[in-house]
């Protein structure tokens, strides 16, 4: 939308709602007056009356001297009667209604309806009232109702007065009225027709002169804001897009519409003579920058290849590292495995003579143990270096586990004067892995458990089923000589120890860990330690039920099929 149409909008807007509040106004001001004049119409019209029965109170003794008859009969012309019929002609030759009412009236068609009980009520309330008025319907039309008190005089009280119930000259009881009651009201009805097509004329014209008013408005603001803001801004347009599409040079004329304008023009008088400028000498820059760029992406390529030379030449060393190790750890355990065989058969086939001999082949037979573990550990992470080890996975019953584990690892621990126990939670299900990777995990676990551990400790093996993240839960527990929180995201990188003294204390390659974390990862699941220095250690293997979902998962070098 144009920001003049905005604006006509916005305008039009206001000057509708200022319509609706003038009609609202004149409405309510043209009602209070119409009902203002009315009540003075009604007040003059009840004084008229008022003054007709003032006048036969006055000379109600005058006509008194001819009203009775010679047997004394009273014909003579009441107040009372020459009133109502005052009001009823005059209700006849015109369209409003007149009545003299009260309550108990003397003629039946003197009695108020409710509007004139409630102005009776109001009136004998409050003496001091002077009128009652307001706008109502009567006989289906919408009318205004004035009413004015009738007070009693002393001329009222001879056919009005006291005694109660003692007949007056006309023959009707006395009321018991005394000076200053309320004695009935001037009830005037009067229609509002005439006032109403006034009201509506008025209205109708004030409308209409303000409508005219709100067109010659909106012409003139439209005029206004063409000439003061959109027919110089559509000049600035057309400049901008000049200057988009290349022409620097352009150079807006100045308006005398208003200071912001001027102000807007010289500004953009301005940027566009700094672009000029600043174009002017662009190109050489460009070109400056261009060779810079060109020089150093050269030299940014020189890097790169030096970076791949140097990449290559690690990852042969690497793979050197690798066959290395695995030559050697293979050339290693083939004597190895047979001085492990002769130990056990030298043990089971000969009686050492002497308690010296016996130590001396449980020695053979320890370290002999302890070095194919340390070279099976070796040998398995040259394979995970070298991408060869691949993860089979297949539905694996965790007591199974649980229970080749205990078998190994048991014997160990008693020799070390150790309590190994573990124990299955009957909610853990079957697991999708690895059998012999998850075996070994365990086992790396437990004999570490059962090395860091020292003489009358215990280590426990449990398992638990986690519902939540639904997994299974390997828990290692020991009493042994802990860990510092410090060292307990080092212990997991290869060839790590905890400390010096440590190493000098307990033998190993400290490649155990690293290949727990990687085993556990090749299965989705991780490996976490809660330790203090002192105080035991607790390693927890988080394993997913579900497992890896493809057969073949080869882990090494951070490639995986």
């Amino acid at each position: 939308m144009r920001l003049k149409t905005k604006f006509l909008c916005l305008i039009a807007l206001l000057l509708a709602v200022s319509l609706g509040a003038n009609l609202a106004w004149t409405t309510t001001n043209q009602h209070k007056q119409m009902e203002n004049e009315l009540r003075v119409q009604g007040r003059a019209l009840a004084q008229q009356m008022d003054s007709v029965w003032e006048f036969m109170v006055l000379n109600q003794d005058r006509l008194a001297q001819v009203a009775f008859t010679e047997n004394g009969a009273y014909q003579g012309l009441h107040c009372a009667i020459a009133g109502r019929v005052i009001g009823q002609m005059f209700t006849l030759q015109s369209d409003y209604t007149t009545r003299y009412v009260n309550f108990n009236p003397r003629n039946a068609a003197d009695t108020p309806d409710d509007y004139e009980a409630a102005a009776l009520n109001a009136f004998r309330a409050d003496r001091s009232r002077a009128d009652y008025y307001g706008f109502a319907e009567y006989d289906g039309n919408q009318v205004f109702r004035y009413l004015a008190p009738m007070t009693i005089e002393e001329a009222c009280l001879q056919c009005h007065g006291e005694p109660a119930g003692e007949l007056d000259v006309t023959g009707y009881p006395k009321e018991g009225w005394t000076m200053g009651d309320v004695g009935g009201a001037i009830s005037i009805v009067m229609p509002l027709d005439v006032y109403q097509q006034s009201e509506r004329e008025s209205i109708t014209q004030d409308v209409m002169f303000f409508a005219v008013m709100v067109a010659v408005c909106l012409i003139a603001v439209y005029i206004a804001l063409n000439h003061l803001v959109t027919r110089p801004l559509g000049k600035i347009q057309t400049g901008v897009e000049q200057v988009s599409e290349g022409n620097l040079n352009v150079q807006l004329t100045y308006s005398e519409s208003s200071q912001e304008v001027s102000a807007l023009t010289t500004k953009f008088n301005a940027m566009a003579r700094e672009l000029a400028d600043t174009y002017a000498g662009l190109e050489d820059e460009v070109a400056d920058r261009t060779a810079q760029l060109q020089q150093a992406n050269e030299v940014l390529e020189h890097q790169r290849r030096q970076l791949e030379a140097v990449n290559a030449q690690l990852v042969d060393e690497n793979q050197y590292k690798s066959d290395f190790l695995s030559m050697v750890s293979h050339e290693l355990r083939t004597p190895l495995t047979s001085i492990v065989a002769f130990a056990d058969l030298l043990s089971k086939q000969v009686v050492p003579a002497t308690e010296k001999e016996a130590r001396a082949l449980a020695g053979i037979e320890a370290n002999s143990q302890a070095l194919m573990l340390m070279i099976n550990d070796i040998l398995e992470m040259s394979r995970l270096d070298a991408g060869r080890v691949k993860l089979n996975p297949e539905v694996v019953d965790v007591g199974d586990v649980v229970g080749m584990v205990r078998a190994t690892v048991g014997p160990l621990a008693a020799k070390e004067n150790l309590a190994f126990t573990s124990e299955v939670a009957p909610e853990v299900p079957l697991v999708r892995a690895d059998f012999d990777k998850l075996v070994h995990v365990l086992q790396n676990l437990c004999g570490n458990a059962v090395k860091f551990t020292p003489d009358g400790g215990s280590v426990k093996l449990e398992a638990v089923f986690d519902a939540a993240a639904d997994q299974v839960l390997f828990r290692v527990i020991d009493t042994g000589i802990g860990i510092a929180p410090a060292d307990h995201e080092r212990i997991f990188e290869k060839f790590a120890q905890v400390d010096s003294s440590s190493t000098r204390r307990y033998n190993g390659t400290g490649l155990g860990l690293a290949i727990v974390r990687e085993y556990a990862e090749m299965h989705g699941g991780s490996v976490d330690v809660e330790s203090a220095l002192g105080q035991g250690a607790t390693f927890t293997v988080r394993i997913p039920v579900q497992g890896p979902q493809e057969e073949g998962k080869e882990k090494g070098n951070g490639q995986a099929d």
